[in-house]
């Protein structure tokens, strides 16, 4: 069996370039944070993960809703995109 493995050196890559940011927006909580990067990183990104939907409130009202689901993204995009967003 021949994997292909992940290189551990890239959380330590992507976690450094996470801090950075982060301290460039210390009033931001994390998942704040992570949020505006998931949001940015799908409209620099022809909606890339954007998703569709309904869900029902209390009353039985079918209300549309999206969100960004970021799953499928390989880390080196990610990793990519972190490096873009700091230099700009």
């Amino acid at each position: 069996m021949n994997e292909m493995k992940r290189n551990p050196e890239r959380i330590k890559v992507i976690l450094n370039l996470l801090q950075g940011i982060w301290e460039s927006y210390p009033d931001m909580r994390l998942f704040q944070l992570m949020d505006l990067l998931k949001h940015e990183y799908s409209s620099k990104n022809n909606g890339f993960g954007k998703r569709k939907g309904f869900e029902i409130d209390f009353k039985g009202h079918k209300l549309p809703i999206s969100y960004i689901d970021l799953f499928y993204l390989e880390d080196k995009d990610f990793e990519e995109f972190l490096q873009s967003f700091i230099e700009n």
